[in-house]
């Protein structure tokens, strides 16, 4: 019980709440805000456009970063830097 009382009684981390650290979320903030006010002001047709242009650039970036994580697992490989084994092969190596 007392354990449980020291924690209800321990100071909480400080925050920082200087302008310095909140200005770049706010700025974000603002930027999609905008984002969004400025696609509200497009007529719906303009809108579904704009979302299918959207969805096919989000799939092209996740070609291209699996693309990326492709090329460097082959680099890895031929540098050596793979190993292959088991489960029970991992297990008894992260016990050593």
């Amino acid at each position: 019980m007392s354990q449980q009382v020291n924690r209800l009684h321990t100071p909480p981390a400080k925050l920082d709440l200087s302008l310095n650290s909140l200005t770049p979320m706010l700025e974000k903030t603002s930027t999609f805000q905008k984002a969004i006010e400025a696609v509200e002001a497009l007529d719906p047709e303009a809108q579904g456009i704009l979302v299918d242009i959207i969805q096919k650039r989000l799939k092209q970036q996740r070609r291209d970063d699996l693309l990326k994580a492709v090329a460097e697992a082959r680099e890895a490989y031929a540098k050596g830097e793979v190993r292959s084994g088991t489960v029970a092969d991992l297990m008894a190596e992260l016990d050593d």
